[in-house]
């Protein structure tokens, strides 16, 4: 079977995301439109525009690319992401006549910019489509209270290597607490920096790793001295090695106000790191609160994290705990788990093109 995807991801997240796929025996081909190519992997093939600066000229390269480069034996179209990458999905398959797939890797009930034609136009894609993939029950829940059939909404997270993400013994701890992710308004990185404050009172040494980047980091630089955490905060900037990064902290702390299932917390579950998150998305599918994390109702209750983050730092259980972690991303997010996931998924767009 040959598919087409359409997607932005970054290279490691493409690569995660297809893997599954690739590794299964029905799968001849995995054709990537995207805006660069990515990782090599066996049935992989990338497209990509020559001119990618994310904008309109750049999507409609795409449309082109698709018409010039899809095989007419192509079976179905994934997109990932609904906009634009799911539309141009969409249309392709329309215009093939083949099933659609929308992959929705983010929070869909996300309102600060899931409105107004975007929400219909989603809404439009989701009723006709397949098959759909969401990353946890949260979110498939609310797809169906808006009124999309359950039979075609499937949970499937993008798997991480676990290999490559591991505890790394000989990796030093210089951070009590490290974040990593993009730097964007949704992150609420500000309460983080409200939380080291009150920590700070309490323990003046504490350490903080932020990693990544984005829009906000100007102002976050900016808080950091108003706030007198300059010699707490370092400002890491994009890892190359995240396995290291997450390694050289204690503890992994996710302060976000909207979610799907961050990579970044699987990742850190993965290198054995009890994580405090805020219960966002779809972050309580992995996160069993005291077993293998801990969540926080309130992503602005302060208080709360300060309370459960000094507890961790000082506790004996905190092995144990990452432990736990460690044990839930082997059993439910490895590639193989995922593979048999993908599987269930094209059985039943078979079935539904059946009958439809």
């Amino acid at each position: 079977m040959k598919i087409s995807v359409n997607c932005k991801l970054d290279n490691q997240g493409v690569y995660d995301f297809l893997r599954p796929l690739a590794d299964l025996d029905t799968i001849s081909h995995l054709y990537i439109f995207r805006d660069s190519c990515g990782y090599k992997y066996e049935k992989l093939y990338y497209h990509s525009p020559k001119y990618n600066k994310n904008t309109i000229i750049t999507q409609l390269s795409k449309v082109i690319l698709m018409v010039r480069h899809m095989p007419k034996d192509t079976k179905i179209c994934i997109g990932v992401y609904e906009i634009p990458h799911g539309v141009i999905a969409y249309l392709m398959g329309k215009f093939w006549r083949i099933p659609v797939v929308i992959s929705i890797i983010s929070n869909p009930g996300y309102t600060v910019i899931r409105k107004g034609l975007r929400k219909k136009l989603s809404n439009f894609m989701y009723k006709r489509c397949s098959a759909i993939t969401v990353t946890g029950t949260k979110s498939k829940n609310f797809l169906i209270q808006n009124g999309i059939n359950r039979k075609k909404i499937f949970i499937i997270v993008c798997p991480i290597d676990i290999e490559y993400f591991r505890e790394i013994p000989s990796v030093e701890k210089k951070y009590d607490i490290i974040s990593i992710g993009r730097l964007s308004p949704e992150k609420e990185l500000f309460n983080l920096l409200k939380i080291v404050s009150v920590l700070k009172a309490s323990m003046p040494n504490i350490k903080v790793g932020i990693a990544g980047n984005g829009a906000e980091r100007k102002k976050i630089e900016v808080e950091i001295s108003r706030l007198r955490l300059e010699s707490n905060v370092d400002m890491l900037g994009y890892i190359n090695d995240t396995a290291d990064c997450f390694n050289s902290g204690r503890i992994f702390v996710l302060t976000s106000s909207s979610e799907g299932l961050p990579r970044t917390i699987l990742q850190a579950m993965a290198c054995g790191l009890p994580c405090v998150s805020s219960d966002v998305g779809d972050i309580s599918d992995i996160i069993t609160n005291g077993i293998n994390g801990y969540l926080i109702e309130d992503y602005k209750d302060i208080e709360n994290y300060v309370k459960v983050i000094h507890e961790l730092l000082f506790s004996p259980n905190n092995t144990k705990l990452g432990r736990r972690a460690r044990e839930s991303i082997e059993k439910y997010h490895s590639y193989e788990s995922t593979s048999l996931l993908w599987d269930n998924i094209l059985r039943h767009i078979d079935n539904y093109e059946y009958k439809n």
